[in-house]
């Protein structure tokens, strides 16, 4: 006899359905819709350290420079999948996935798309004309048709008054204890909806979607027919829904599922079984298949199991779910009393009784905890999300991985005392202890192989270099990313020497090679080093432009700095850096000349980059050159006002001239001989971010406000944007005190004895005032 119960994934009721109907029916043989390319490791579930989430990863074999085909079959403990298979372990009785073999899928999928491409330029030729006319009805008929084949339950949803077919599904499916009825209702339904569809559906309509549902029905009916040829009499037939109505009638079909399937292409699978987590089961993350919250179908399937073939509690559901999320508020620094539960159990179950039902949804407990223990406001996000997701990461036996480099990363995990876990964890490193040393540069391989496993939060402290914050957060499809890996090395580390040797020799990006650089250093691989800075002199010798060379600095110099406490071999790199600033100091003078203004002022802050970087290197040779390239750029004549303003700074900040030359540069850049705008640039380079020359240099505040009065008032008025962003520039102190100048100046003025026209004088006044007034109003 053969037992069709079409089923909700991942959906808790249907779990509770499916296993009540199992323990009726009694199968010799239960058939899931699934991969069957995965049938040969069905067995392993039998482990004792299984736990669910877990997921079956499929992918054609690894190819180097040829990212691998791959899908995910998640299961949780609620999903009726999961049941039964443990289920048909139990019972010792044949279990099989019937679906279309992914050997299969995969190829059709890379075949339809070399068609696509091959038809991309008529088909955009056929967007552009559809484009430049009316829509037609026929695509009219099609969107329609679509829209009901993207969701064809929301038809039933609608029709019984619900706008939403996922809630519709819950009450009227999920949530009835009885599955014997259950299952042919759900049959008859989607027949109806099958024909509904067919009826709507545009003439000559076809999409690969369609002829993907078609190949896949066929080859379920043909695992059905396989199994009732090897005299298995009481067949179980576990799938979606939607596919019910179609795997009863076998014969009817069978010359046309002979023919579909007849000469389908195929490549090779893999598969095996990997640790997942409940948050890549949810609705927003991929694969969801429903599950809008995992921690209430969590939470929903512990209530089940404690009366499968009865009607659940209700109310001990509400106190449970409401208890939890008290607890989570009270934790949050929240009031939420034993009084305000009782009061919204109470709430709920006259809402229930209202509806006519007798289990709660999400709605109806949001509605309670929004009156009664939230006082009316929007539940806080941060709790809600942390419910509903209920972040749990499955496990799967160390027995069961296979590629080496998979043991070996699971090994340095273990060695290092890390946890794969699916929330955020941050954990602290102090790089003058051995054991943390070796540590980050297991991490830094891990970041450099592309594991999306560690991230770096910061490095570095006020006391030093020692120190290092790591984010870690375990996702699923890492493990696929590690398998693709393997093709490098058979561990973590000659993986991720190989992965980057070959990066080395591809790259063609100065600045690239330069972050290449550090982090082979700070990944302990000292054996690609040598290569790396190979590549970086024959790169760099192709490139003149400063900014590249400037680019390609920061990242070696800051891998200087870590030498000591890591330990490295900096005479090859001083080497290169060395070389590396010379070149560039040397072309500064003829660079800056040729800049337009938007890139002079860009470059000017590389020019403080660089200054501190060489500060930070403490070479004297290095430091001399600066002082005299720095010399040079200041006699120049035809540099930006922003750049020469901001390269006189930084000679008077490095007290290489002083105050009297100085006043000179500043005098000669605001004379009435520079046009208005060159000494608005050159004031802007001058000052920003630097008011201290002003407040403590009386000569310099005179020499500026000299020209402030000098200055027309239209041209003031168009000077006074490059001003204000100049006074932005500033620390809330440093206004302050700079108002408290201007103040000061003001009275002085006021009780001066002469021809000055103190009302003008006040105008101007005011204006620096107002603009520099919200900068200070921060202290």
């Amino acid at each position: 006899m053969l037992h069709i119960l079409g089923i909700r994934h991942h959906g808790p009721g249907s779990a509770r359905s499916v296993c009540n109907a199992l323990a009726s029916i009694q199968p010799d043989c239960i058939l899931i819709e699934g991969p069957p390319d995965a049938n040969a490791i069905i067995a392993q579930l039998q482990h004792a350290d299984f736990k669910p989430p877990v997921a079956l990863l499929l992918n054609t074999p690894i190819q180097k420079e040829v990212r691998s085909q791959a899908v995910f079959y998640p299961f949780a403990e609620f999903s009726p999948e999961w049941q039964a298979l443990q289920y048909a372990l139990r019972q010792q009785i044949a279990v099989e996935f019937m679906d279309l073999p992914l050997q299969h899928r995969f190829a059709l999928e890379k075949q339809w798309a070399e068609q696509r491409l091959q038809q991309a330029s008529a088909d955009d030729q056929e967007i552009e004309s559809n484009q430049q006319g009316d829509v037609e009805p026929e695509q009219n008929l099609e969107q329609h048709y679509l829209s009901i084949r993207r969701d064809p339950i929301q038809l039933l949803a609608e029709q019984a008054g619900y706008q939403d077919s996922e809630r519709f599904w819950e009450h009227l499916v999920e949530q009835q204890p009885h599955a014997g009825q259950m299952f042919a209702a759900i049959s008859d339904a989607m027949s109806a909806l099958r024909d509904y569809l067919i009826s709507q559906q545009p003439e000559n309509y076809s999409s690969e979607d369609q002829l993907l549902e078609q190949y896949r029905e066929a080859y379920m009916r043909k695992v059905i027919k396989q199994a009732q040829k090897q005299g298995y009499q009481n067949i179980v037939v576990i799938c979606g829904a939607w596919h019910a109505p179609v795997l009863a009638d076998l014969k009817a079909q069978n010359k046309e599922d002979t023919a579909l399937l007849k000469g389908l292409p195929k490549v090779k699978v893999d598969a095996a079984w990997i640790a997942w987590t409940h948050g890549r089961l949810s609705r927003d993350n991929g694969y969801g298949a429903g599950v809008q919250a995992v921690g209430w179908y969590t939470h929903l399937w512990k209530h089940y199991q404690q009366a499968l073939d009865a009607e659940a509690d209700g109310e001990k559901i509400t106190i449970d779910w409401l208890s939890k999320f008290a607890q989570a508020l009270r934790q949050a620094g929240h009031d939420a009393s034993s009084a305000q539960i009782i009061d919204a159990v109470q709430l709920i179950q006259s809402l229930l009784q209202l509806r006519g039902r007798r289990i709660p949804d999400l709605e109806d407990l949001f509605e309670a905890i929004r009156s009664v223990l939230n006082h009316g406001l929007d539940i806080p996000q941060p709790i809600l999300a942390k419910l509903l997701e209920d972040e749990q990461l499955g496990q799967v036996p160390d027995e069961l991985i296979e590629l080496p480099i998979q043991k070996d990363f699971l090994q340095q995990v273990k060695h290092f005392r890390l946890k794969l876990e699916a929330p955020h964890r941050d954990i602290s490193l102090d790089l003058r202890e051995a054991f943390d040393l070796a540590k980050s540069q297991f991490l830094h391989c891990v970041k450099l192989l592309g594991l999306a496993w560690a991230e770096l939060a910061g490095a570095g402290s006020k006391q030093g270099n020692f120190k290092e914050v790591w984010q870690l957060s375990w996702q699923p499809e890492t493990s696929l990313y590690l398998n693709e890996m393997s093709l490098w090395g058979n561990s973590i580390q000659l993986a991720t020497q190989s992965y980057v040797e070959h990066q080395i020799r591809q790259c063609e990006d100065v600045a690239q090679i330069a972050q290449l650089i550090e982090s082979i250093l700070l990944s302990g691989l000292d054996q690609s080093l040598n290569l790396a800075l190979d590549k970086l002199n024959e790169l760099t010798t192709q490139h003149q432009d400063p900014s590249i060379i400037l680019a390609t600095l920061k990242p070696l110099i800051t891998a200087i700095r870590y030498g000591s406490v890591r330990q490295f071999s900096m005479q090859h790199l001083h080497q290169v850096v060395e070389h590396l600033a010379i070149r560039l100091m040397l072309s500064l003078p003829s660079y800056c000349v040729q800049l337009n203004a938007e890139m002079a002022q860009q470059f000017a802050q590389q020019l403080q980059t660089l200054y501190e970087l060489l500060e930070q290197l403490q070479q004297d040779e290095l430091l001399r050159l600066w002082q005299e390239t720095l010399h040079q750029l200041l006699q120049l004549e035809h540099m930006q006002g922003y750049l020469h303003g901001c390269c006189v700074r930084l000679a008077r900040e490095q007290q290489l001239i002083d105050v009297e030359q100085t006043e000179g540069f500043l005098s000669r850049a605001l004379s009435l001989g520079q046009t208005a705008d060159y000494s608005a640039a050159w004031f802007e380079g001058f000052l920003t971010h630097q008011a201290l020359l002003l407040i403590h240099e009386q000569s310099l505040w005179d020499t500026v406000s000299q020209w402030v009065n000098q200055l027309q008032e239209q041209q003031f008025i168009e000077l006074l944007p490059i001003l204000a962003r100049t006074a932005s520039s500033f620390s809330p102190a440093e206004a302050q005190q700079l108002i408290q100048k201007v103040t000061q100046k003001a009275t002085a003025v006021k009780q001066e004895v002469g021809t000055l026209d103190i009302t003008r004088a006040q105008t101007v006044l005011d204006e620096i005032y107002a603009y520099l007034q919200p900068v200070a109003v921060e202290v």
